[in-house]
């Protein structure tokens, strides 16, 4: 199945240690690569938040949020730093006598220093937590990861009909490859005819076999189109398959690109470089559409 890059979740629990909120957003990258924001309390869960949104999650860039709203009886004393006070205030004061300041020093002065109120930090058992936090982390992988499934869909949907026009154009230069040779020939027959008729040359039918040999085996696509008919089967397959499905069918669409270059620059046939082309821009647009395949 395949599965957009792209998506979204969330995910919350409520226990006796408060409220746990996880945010997974997700966008595209050539691999797995997530950026956690936990709060420092219980940043001793980070590897097993990522192992854990790693068996949802293959591959793209994951940014993850998980808030913590304290229950009302979690809350730790908070205490007054008293040297900090001191420190503070006899530096304002200093600076009151220095610049002849008449203000006085008010207790709103003080409290703006972030570091004159301290609140003591709560120590969790990473037992005890470690369940509250994998429900969260598991319901927002799961969300995120049904809204890449949903969004992957979508873009089956374009690919397979893409691959489609792909495989038809295929078929149409298989059915007008047999007729290159001959029509060689006859192109080549009208020339000779017309520089026979300019003046007094006489026809080689030796050499006219032995050229129209060579340009045989110079313009023989079939292999190529037995191998472009594989990777076209090959990328039918990928769209059932399970894993990292993006990387598959880049590999394979590079395989079928090169394919017909080769195709193209061998047939010699305006109509067969025509229906060439129009494959090119087909595998082009499947390629960015590939780049958001997980």
């Amino acid at each position: 199945m395949i599965k957009s890059m792209t998506g979204f979740g969330k995910g919350e629990t409520n226990s006796r240690l408060g409220t746990f909120v996880v945010e997974i957003r997700t966008v595209n990258h050539r691999f797995f690569d997530i950026s956690q924001r936990i709060p420092n309390s219980i940043n001793q869960l980070e590897d097993r938040v990522k192992h854990l949104v790693h068996s949802y999650i293959k591959r793209g860039k994951v940014n993850l949020s998980l808030s913590h709203k304290k229950g009302k009886r979690d809350f730790k004393a908070v205490k007054l730093d008293e040297e900090a006070v001191a420190k503070y205030y006899n530096l304002l004061e200093k600076v009151r006598k220095r610049f002849k300041i008449s203000d006085d020093i008010r207790l709103s002065h003080i409290l703006s220093f972030p570091d004159i109120l301290i609140q003591e930090q709560t120590e969790y058992d990473p037992a005890v937590l470690w369940p509250i936090i994998e429900k969260a982390v598991k319901r927002a992988s799961i969300d995120c990861d049904k809204m890449r499934q949903k969004e992957g869909i979508a873009i089956s949907r374009d690919l397979i009909k893409r691959i489609n026009e792909i495989s038809k154009a295929i078929d149409k230069i298989s059915s007008l490859a047999p007729g290159l040779v001959t029509d060689y020939k006859r192109r080549l027959d009208t020339r000779i005819r017309d520089i026979i008729k300019q003046g007094g040359y006489r026809l080689d039918r030796g050499r006219l076999e032995t050229e129209l040999a060579i340009f045989a085996r110079q313009c023989d696509i079939t292999e190529e189109l037995i191998r472009a008919k594989s990777h076209i089967a090959a990328l039918r397959k990928a769209f059932n398959s399970s894993g990292e499905t993006g990387r598959r069918l880049d590999f394979i669409l590079q395989e079928l690109q090169r394919e017909i270059n080769t195709l193209g620059s061998k047939a010699g046939s305006i109509i067969i470089s025509r229906q060439v082309v129009g494959v090119k821009s087909e595998i082009e647009k499947i390629r960015e559409q590939v780049q958001n395949v997980e």
